[in-house]
């Protein structure tokens, strides 16, 4: 557990709660001794801010319709707040998402995810079942919590392996594995979306699939399949080739140690951000 995450169970414990489902977090707000308050924020979700030790004042965008994004900004703020990140806080959708890099606001939304999805409840809540988009979407609902931030932590600690791309204005933003998916993905960050995938369709055609519809497509659109022959020592070894020029692969020879099987198919399913208009999309095999 990291510091954020002991922070977030140590809080739930002080409080008498084994997770938040159904609970209403600005009164968490108002048991710390803090003031809350919903007005509209130009380009900010969320903002925390400290006048002095006595009054310590958290802001949530009044224009947020999407009661999960409202909430993660609250658990984001009470993170600022209980990690002692102590100055002024202003949250956009950018500084909300869950890859977010950057020591305080990585730490912030670990809080968050850990507080809003304890890993025991979350582990639960999956434990047994088939991957699948509709899984996804019921943890979602379970928890109050956005598609987005459940894909994260299922990419982080849960069972099945997967990959998740999350693409804007047909780019590529950021993409995240889970350790165990034995497949050398290409890095598209910062790159147009590749072509043939779902995602693309979306973009180009504004094409938005069911998640009951789920769509097959190849493997080598999302991940490098060419193997290449390497020679070292006495010992030949199978590598996976690095993509687009040799530095653009994701994983180091040595993460890329598996069997790729040079073909086949995967699944992908895309969930649509209707309000900022990206696209998270999963990547998955049976």
């Amino acid at each position: 557990m990291s510091r954020a995450s002991d922070a977030a169970r140590q809080f739930l414990w002080e409080i008498g709660y084994n997770d938040l489902v159904g609970q209403d977090l600005t009164q968490l707000v108002l048991s710390l001794g803090l003031y809350y308050d919903e007005e509209p924020l130009t380009g900010c979700e969320g903002r925390i801010v400290y006048l002095n030790d006595d009054y310590v004042k958290i802001t949530v965008n009044s224009e947020t319709r999407y009661e999960p994004r409202k909430r993660f900004s609250i658990a984001h703020e009470i993170g600022h707040y209980l990690l002692g990140h102590n100055k002024v806080h202003c949250d956009n959708p950018g500084t909300l998402d869950c890859y977010k890099q950057g020591n305080q606001e990585a730490e912030a939304n670990e809080f968050a995810s850990e507080l809003l999805m304890p890993t025991p409840a979350f582990m639960k809540a999956i434990e047994g079942r088939v991957f699948s988009p509709q899984l996804i979407e019921e943890v979602s609902e379970h928890f109050g919590t956005s598609i987005s931030s459940v894909v994260y932590r299922y990419v982080t600690c849960g069972p099945h392996p997967i990959a998740v791309v999350y693409s804007y204005k047909g780019k590529v933003v950021w993409m995240k594995k889970s350790r165990n998916l034995g497949r050398y993905m290409i890095d598209w960050k910062d790159l147009d979306v590749p072509k043939n995938s779902v995602t693309e369709e979306f973009f180009q055609y504004g094409v938005v699939y069911d998640t009951s519809d789920i769509q097959n497509i190849d493997l080598d659109v999302w991940f490098q399949v060419q193997r290449s022959r390497y020679q070292g020592g006495s010992n030949d070894s199978w590598r996976v080739k690095h993509a687009l020029g040799g530095n653009r692969g994701w994983d180091s020879y040595e993460d890329a140690d598996y069997d790729d099987g040079g073909g086949g198919s995967c699944h992908e399913c895309c969930f649509v951000s209707e309000r900022f208009g990206g696209v998270t999309a999963v990547i998955w095999e049976d």
